[in-house]
């Protein structure tokens, strides 16, 4: 097995009890079933008592107390961890989290997860090291793709580190940026699943001319605004779990009500015009966010065009790539307009972390997503 790491973990440090957001509240902590078997194994009083903060029967996950992990102990630290404590009792997901680690044949890819304060401070002050280094450190993967076809995985990560290449050229904006990769995601996909077009599939290439886009040309006029603001409104207002939000992601809860103040007095043409607008105004007074929103992007293609391996599905995976790319465009400007000023690195960091944890990190949620994006956009 073959292991590579995003450059950027070298300056991951996990903030314990200083963490802003610790992930051992209001997360969904999954036990595997290796680790119940563990539990299963305690006798005594100890081994009655792990068991009885397990619920579920399929799925097995831990039972919150008060919306935090019972296992937490002093100073934000984890029973099993603190003081050489006992990692068999540990779940997999605590283990490894905030890493994303993916088996993808005889490769292992590492990446960050930037709902984690810390990631996203790491991912705020170094968003240009994003290329993959080998590492010898021991990671366990919980995604373990069930492919075996290996002349496609390479062609899946060819495309991927070719778009991702010309993200990270600065020659172009993301406006076309998202047109281009785009364009040649969905006629690349189209030819694959096309049983008589599918060994022609690699010969479609990346153009940043948008006459050369065919039929997957969005708009004439590439904007920031690649999916229409009144797609992203519903996305935002009707498909984001807004319930508990304020109680269990208080600064995405407060952005999105920030949000709602801003972008719901403009009508739709008005909107994306005034979201460019704003976007260049930002970037013009801090060169650090054009940075940080053409890199974000990049990092993204990174994260997600693997899932495909299993799905045969790229141009998915392209598209949430862009949609999340958008609203995190769409946030900080928010921010930026309720703050009246370019927002200090504390906020970016706390954007960013909160921002992912409430739209990346729930299955159904995406799922809901895309099926609106394949309803109204596609």
């Amino acid at each position: 097995m073959n292991t590579y790491i995003v450059e950027n973990a070298r300056y991951y440090k996990c903030l314990m009890g200083d963490c802003p957001e610790p992930c051992c509240r209001w997360w969904t902590i999954q036990v595997g079933d290796d680790t119940y078997e563990n539990y299963r194994r305690l006798g005594g009083m100890h081994g009655r008592l792990m068991r009885f903060f397990i619920k579920g029967k399929k799925e097995k996950s831990i039972r919150k107390v008060f919306g935090r992990c019972p296992f937490l102990v002093d100073h934000g630290l984890c029973r099993f961890q603190k003081d050489g404590g006992n990692r068999d009792l540990l779940p997999l997901v605590c283990a490894q989290f905030p890493f994303q680690v993916l088996d993808l044949g005889e490769r292992r890819e590492i990446t960050m997860l930037l709902s984690c304060p810390a990631t996203a401070a790491v991912f705020t002050d170094h968003p240009r090291e994003i290329s993959f280094i080998r590492t010898d450190e021991k990671y366990i993967s919980y995604y373990i793709t069930n492919n075996d076809d290996r002349p496609f995985l390479e062609a899946l990560l060819r495309q991927r580190d070719e778009a991702v290449a010309a993200v990270c050229d600065e020659t172009h904006g993301l406006p076309v940026l998202f047109g281009a990769v785009y364009a040649r995601a969905a006629a690349s996909n189209a030819r694959y699943l096309s049983n008589t077009m599918r060994e022609t599939a690699g010969e479609v290439k990346l153009t940043l001319d948008p006459d050369e886009w065919g039929k997957y040309l969005v708009s004439p006029e590439p904007t920031n605004a690649f999916f229409p603001i009144e797609l992203i409104d519903e996305i935002i207002l009707g498909l984001i779990d807004y319930t508990t939000m304020s109680v269990r992601n208080t600064h995405f809860f407060m952005l999105i009500r920030r949000y709602k103040r801003i972008f719901g007095r403009l009508y739709q043409g008005e909107a994306e015009k005034w979201l460019d607008a704003r976007l260049q105004e930002l970037h013009a007074k801090d060169s650090g966010y054009a940075d940080r929103h053409r890199y974000y992007f990049a990092y993204t293609l990174l994260q997600l065009y693997p899932y495909a391996y299993d799905t045969y599905f790229w141009q998915r995976q392209v598209l949430l790539a862009i949609l999340y790319t958008e609203l995190l465009e769409i946030f900080d400007v928010t921010e930026y307009i309720s703050m009246g000023k370019v927002p200090d690195r504390r906020a970016r960091i706390l954007t960013l972390s909160s921002f992912e944890h409430g739209t990346r990190h729930n299955p159904a949620m995406t799922e809901n997503i895309f099926n609106l994006i394949r309803r109204k956009f596609l």
